[in-house]
């Protein structure tokens, strides 16, 4: 894929909105003292419906990486740095017909789908099986509507629009969920943090989860839409 400068200059300028973003208070983690949700998470899906999946997801790799290197960050925090990109990827791909060769839902369905498998593929997994209910509802939705979803993106006005970015941007935000829970898991099971990991804390974290990410997706959707719209607005005067 060839960049050009001005495709370089909007991965740049949305990294260094991450790194800002980065600075704000957000929702706390729960076991772990002093780790929050950033309000970045309510911004990165928009960047993948801007750029795409290969550049919002770049410009969130490369602003969590520059913001991680300039404030300071613990080792499970390095372990969580794919999470906003792999969000800002599936609403990239979710936002549009195709990726190449390949329909662009399909790769948001086998990376959420994926996530879910790891999930049941670890011990606790197998205990605390309800866990990612969720995420089996953000799976539903992708294959439900499928490129549905980047049609009305694109084109869509009013309710049909507001509807896909929120279903987009919940699910981009469930990927990113899951991809911090089993970073968690695996953060526990080396030794990075110190939480005693059993059933009980894995459920008692699916109804705040819950919460948060309505949350996220209801602020995506209040930012999403009008930035969307303002971008039509200026290709079409172009």
């Amino acid at each position: 894929m060839r960049l050009a400068t001005r495709d370089i200059a909007l991965m740049a300028s949305m990294a260094a909105l991450y790194v800002v973003l980065s600075r704000l208070p957000g929702f706390p983690v729960i076991g772990i003292e002093g780790a929050n949700i950033g309000v970045v998470s309510c911004v990165v899906p928009v960047f993948g419906f801007l750029l795409g999946p290969w550049l919002g997801g770049s410009a969130a790799f490369f602003g969590g990486v520059a913001s991680r290197v300039l404030f300071g960050a613990s080792p499970f925090t390095w372990l969580t740095l794919p999470a906003m990109a792999l969000c800002a990827f599936v609403a990239g791909c979710l936002s549009r017909q195709r990726v190449g060769p390949l329909k662009s839902w399909v790769i948001g369905a086998l990376v959420l789908g994926g996530l879910i498998f790891a999930w049941y593929a670890t011990w606790v997994g197998q205990l605390v099986w309800v866990f990612p209910l969720l995420h089996w509802v953000a799976l539903a939705v992708v294959l439900i509507f499928r490129g549905w979803l980047a049609y009305f993106i694109q084109r869509g006005e009013g309710l049909e629009l507001t509807v896909c970015v929120a279903l987009c941007g919940f699910v981009a935000t469930m990927v990113a969920q899951m991809y911090g829970t089993l970073a968690f898991f695996v953060a526990a099971e080396l030794g990075f943090i110190e939480v005693p990991l059993d059933a009980a804390l894995f459920l008692g974290i699916i109804p705040v989860a819950a919460v948060e990410r309505l949350i996220i997706t209801a602020i995506t959707t209040v930012l999403g839409v009008p930035i969307l719209l303002a971008l039509r607005a200026q290709i079409r005067r172009d």
